[in-house]
């Protein structure tokens, strides 16, 4: 793993939503150049600090460092961060018509 890995991957993170660096620090409660000191490697965030990072863009800490991972849209941010939120039931349903859309497409191809 590079040496910044973190601070590349929020800033790869915070550009594909369009957020400044002092937009994100102020979103995650600190002070206005905190992201930009994450950024270029003065300061590493604790794990629970990267944990909020993460909540915010909808990612777990675990996708966080998945170096392979596809970047997610910010429609797809939102979509995974509210997914807490909702029931068993609600999921079983939303899951219903993800696959339904996706078997649509594959038929369409």
């Amino acid at each position: 793993m590079r040496t910044n890995y973190i601070g590349e991957r929020i800033t790869r993170l915070r550009l594909a939503k369009g957020l400044s660096e002092y937009s994100l620090s102020k979103h995650i409660g600190k002070c206005e150049s905190y992201i930009n000191k994450v950024s270029s490697g003065h300061i590493t965030p604790s794990l629970d600090m990267l944990n909020t990072i993460c909540e915010f863009f909808g990612l777990t800490l675990s996708e966080f460092f998945q170096e392979d991972a596809p970047p997610f849209s910010p429609t797809a941010a939102k979509i995974t961060s509210l997914l807490p939120e909702l029931s068993e039931e609600e999921l079983k349903s939303l899951l219903v018509i993800v696959e339904s859309m996706k078997n649509r497409e594959k038929e369409e191809n």
